[in-house]
Parts: structure tokens; sequence; C-alpha cells
């Protein structure tokens, strides 16, 4: 009988050969799972966008500021007799407004003139809200029950606001910007009539002589 060993030998050697070749084949074909980036994309780490909103930006524009001194005047149509007079005057960050009808009707108010807004305040509930818009003075006016929407221009002196107080009694006149006056006299016991007349020189006859009238500032006390 011949001898097998070195033929089983090199069989060995074959078969081994073999299977060492499909599995090098084997591990060639597979993807490899180390490879994880996709074409034209970068080994960098992704950054997530940040999720800080930006801060809020707004529109409304810049409310417009009162001259440091100022003075308005208008008057507001009622369904029936005499239009009320307003007059406005500001200075610095308050103001003075005094509203009449040149009979017995009057009032006046008193508070801030900040952020080119009025909040005025006065006796009997009275009030007065109020926007400049660079021009003119816009708003409400509360007197009592009573309301009126108003537009005030401005005007320059001699025209404005002027009071006269004495023995108890007050004097109050508003000259618009023709140089019209509109007066209401409160005596002591608070009863009210139409002032005298006042003069282009900020004159007039009170109780028989002749006095000068005080000319109203929005940092005045009065009232």
């Amino acid at each position: 009988m011949r001898r097998l060993g070195p033929w089983l030998t090199l069989a060995a050697v074959a078969v081994l050969g073999i299977v060492l070749l499909v599995i090098n084949m084997s591990k060639e074909s597979e993807p490899a799972a180390a490879k994880t980036n996709t074409p034209g994309v970068t080994s960098s780490a992704v950054v997530a966008p940040s999720t800080t909103a930006a801060p809020p930006t707004s529109n409304a524009p810049a409310p417009v500021q009162f001259p440091a001194k100022a003075d308005y005047v208008g008057k507001i149509p009622l369904a029936t007799g005499a239009p009320i007079t307003l007059s406005i005057t500001v200075q610095g960050d308050k103001a003075i407004a005094y509203a009449c009808d040149g009979k017995a009707v009057e009032s006046w108010l008193q508070g801030s003139a900040t952020g080119g807004a009025l909040q005025l305040t006065g006796k009997n509930d009275a009030k007065l809200a109020g926007r400049y818009d660079g021009k003119v003075v816009t708003g409400t006016l509360w007197l009592g029950p009573m309301k009126w929407e108003f537009t005030t221009a401005p005007v320059r002196s001699p025209a404005g606001l002027y009071v006269y107080n004495e023995g108890g009694a007050r004097q109050s006149w508003i000259v618009d910007a023709n140089g019209n006056v509109t007066g209401v006299q409160r005596a002591a016991d608070g009863t009210t009539s139409p002032a005298p007349s006042l003069s282009s020189d900020a004159t007039a006859i009170v109780n028989g002589k002749k006095i000068t009238a005080n000319k109203v500032s929005g940092g005045d006390s009065v009232g």
C-alpha cells in the first residue's frame, strides 16, 4: 500500500489556503463600519444652531418731547352756547390748563408733561389727557360728567394764559393768537361771571382800579 501522508498534508494546506482566501474576500466586500462620513462632509463636529432669540426690535417712533416752555390755545365747539376756550401752558415737565366759556364755566387743571403726554387734574373731577405731535396738542377734556375732544395750537406772547388775584377773587383770561380774549371772574363766594376786559398790555380795571395781570407758566401754582 502506498503511503498517503504527504498527500494528505498537501491537501490540508490547500484547503486552508482556500479558506483564508474566502475570508479575505468577504472582508473586502463588507462596508467599513468605522467610515461614517458621507462624501462632501468633513469630519468636524456639527454645531447645533443657537436657540437664543434675537432681541425684539420696535418700529414705534420715539415720543415727541414738549419744548422747554410753550403755550397752546384752542376752542371746543359746543352743541349750544358759547364754545369752551382752552389754554395749556407747559414748562419743563409740568403743565397748567385753564378752560372757560367766558361767562360762568371755568376750570383750572395741573399735572405732568412728560414724554410728550399731558396728565392733568383739577377740582370737581376735572381731567385732561393730551398728546403733543410736534405741532399741536390733542386730547380729551373732562369737566365733571361732560367730555370733549380738543386740539390746541401753539401761540406766542402776548397770547396765552393770564390771572389776577385780590381779596379772595380771581380774574382769569385766555388770549388767543388773534388777540381775542375769553375770561371768567370767580368771586370770593365762588360765584362766577364774565371777567373784565383785558387790554393788549395785560391791564384791566378790577374793582375800579387798573391792574396788571400775571402771565401764567406751566411751573406756576394756580387754580
